[in-house]
């Protein structure tokens, strides 16, 4: 967005969400409600998506929610909105919230500021996959990811590593393209 303004968190913050299955909001940290500018209880029950940025692909939030869907945590570099319409750019790990009977309940999500660098990395990929995904639709969108992930000759989770490590959050799992993108050879 042109006109709205970069905010930053200081690197050892944490901001924490968890949702319920249906993608609303069940609790959140203060540092989510200062960041994001809401005040009290007004974002209980509000749709997670409330803080998604239009920059961020669609492709990368269906991943997000294929993977978690399937019982497994991952991580991803995202670009959030706040409530006023700035925005922050953030590493983010989500992990499935399983009860005793191992059935997921809910999902819990924990974000930290993203480095200069991997926002400089990320921001030019993410413009191509937007444009790719209005033009094509998310497949053609995935299928570039793929394409791109190819040249570096890593997967998903192996570049998402490569770019987060020694940055303060690792990875929760190294992920199997088959069984969470559903990559063709």
């Amino acid at each position: 967005m042109e006109n709205s303004c970069e905010i930053k968190c200081a690197y050892q913050e944490i901001i924490i969400k968890r949702v319920n299955l249906e993608g609303n909001i069940i609790y959140c940290n203060s540092t989510f409600m200062r960041v994001n500018g809401f005040k009290g209880a007004s974002v209980i029950h509000q749709p997670e998506t409330i803080t998604h940025h239009p920059d961020t692909p669609q492709t990368i939030f269906s991943i997000i929610h294929q993977t978690l869907q399937k019982g497994l945590p991952i991580q991803a570099i995202i670009k959030n909105k706040t409530q006023d319409q700035k925005y922050y750019w953030s590493i983010v790990e989500w992990k499935p919230q399983k009860d005793y009977n191992n059935q997921i309940i809910s999902y819990v999500s924990y974000a930290k500021q993203a480095p200069e660098q991997i926002i400089n990395i990320m921001e030019p990929l993410y413009e191509m996959m937007r444009d790719i995904e209005e033009r094509h639709g998310q497949q053609s969108a995935l299928d570039y990811l793929h394409a791109y992930l190819d040249e570096q000759k890593m997967t998903y989770g192996q570049y998402l590593y490569h770019l987060t490590k020694n940055r303060g959050l690792q990875c929760l799992c190294e992920f199997i393209r088959h069984n969470i993108l559903n990559v063709k050879k």
